[in-house]
């Protein structure tokens, strides 16, 4: 039996780059997404028309081995041209068609993609026009790095033209942090120590859980970019969520909700005085997804809202105790 690599990670960091890219243009406004400078004189709307067109390309090379049995990659040798003109078939387009065309390329190709076989996606093509062996999985590959290469050109722009909006993102930090924290409020304590909301964890839990991330990004920004030993080995997963809720057990909720609002203001102020170029930096998110800074707080702030919604959920609900 041949050994395929772990498609179900090949896909999860194709997702996660094209976030990372998407992330990369929030709250830019339409006329900042043509101000020339970033690459070759491209605007951002210039940049994601050349993403599109390689995405274009890319579908048509797997829809063909579908057809034909040959991948037909687009060729090398001709990448400037390919790229200028997928940028002048675009040179009409909003960046809000643009961005509906991507999108809708992408969910074309990740639904194909996920019925191939491992053979069709791991097994090696010959590329006509280079005489070279590549496989799906190899393009796959380019095409994460591609999407993180622009990404971080796209982010760098944005510190360095003055346009990173730090203001918005703060808002929309604070913004879900207040959401979650009203969430829980009026509740009696003995329903946020007793009714289950997210799994088999109370509300109590909940606020354990989110304190615990809190530190841990602390931590994380503050030494972004430089060394973080206390990670080396560190699983971020269902285990650890646990061990830190517990070691917040002997917290009362009057704790953890002064805990809740002391960090996070922590990890705010300490953000507010980075300069832009640091908030852009690049690095890795403690479970070893790479992004900027701001990506990190921005999905934490999703996290927030993740677990508001679980107990807005559980408040709308009629209440199921906890087995004692």
């Amino acid at each position: 039996m041949t050994d395929f690599p772990n498609r179900h990670q090949l896909f999860e960091e194709l997702i996660n780059a094209r976030q990372e890219l998407n992330r990369s243009l929030l709250y830019l406004t339409s006329e900042e997404t043509r101000q020339p400078g970033i690459h070759a004189q491209w605007c951002v709307r210039d940049v994601m028309s050349h993403v599109t067109g390689r995405e274009a390309a890319f579908f048509a090379a797997v829809r063909n081995l579908a057809n034909d049995g040959d991948p037909c990659f687009p060729d090398p040798l001709d990448e400037r041209q390919f790229n200028l003109a997928a940028i002048e078939r675009r040179n009409d387009f909003s960046m809000a068609e643009v961005m509906d065309e991507l999108d809708s390329l992408r969910q074309q190709i990740m639904k194909y993609l996920r019925k191939l076989p491992n053979q069709a996606l791991f097994g090696a093509y010959e590329v006509r026009a280079s005489g070279e062996w590549q496989s799906i999985a190899d393009v796959l590959n380019a095409t994460i790095a591609h999407d993180r290469v622009h990404a971080d050109g796209i982010w760098q722009w944005r510190a360095a033209a003055g346009l990173l909006h730090w203001d918005q993102f703060r808002h929309q930090i604070a913004r879900e942090r207040h959401e979650f924290l009203n969430a829980i409020g009026g509740m009696h304590e003995s329903e946020m120590i007793s009714i289950e909301t997210c799994g088999y964890w109370t509300v109590r839990d909940l606020m354990a859980h989110v304190l615990s991330w809190d530190e841990e990004i602390y931590r994380t920004v503050k030494h972004w970019t430089g060394d973080r030993s206390w990670q080396d080995g560190a699983l971020y997963d269902d285990e650890w969520n646990e061990r830190e809720v517990t070691q917040r057990a002997k917290l009362d909720v009057i704790d953890l909700a002064d805990g809740l609002a002391t960090w996070h203001r922590r990890i705010l102020q300490f953000c507010d005085l980075q300069a832009p170029a640091a908030l852009v930096a690049a690095a890795r998110a403690p479970w070893g997804e790479p992004m900027s800074m701001l990506s990190l707080l921005y999905e934490m702030a999703a996290h927030d809202a993740v677990h508001r919604a679980d107990i807005e959920a559980m408040r709308g609900a009629k209440p199921r105790g906890r087995s004692r």
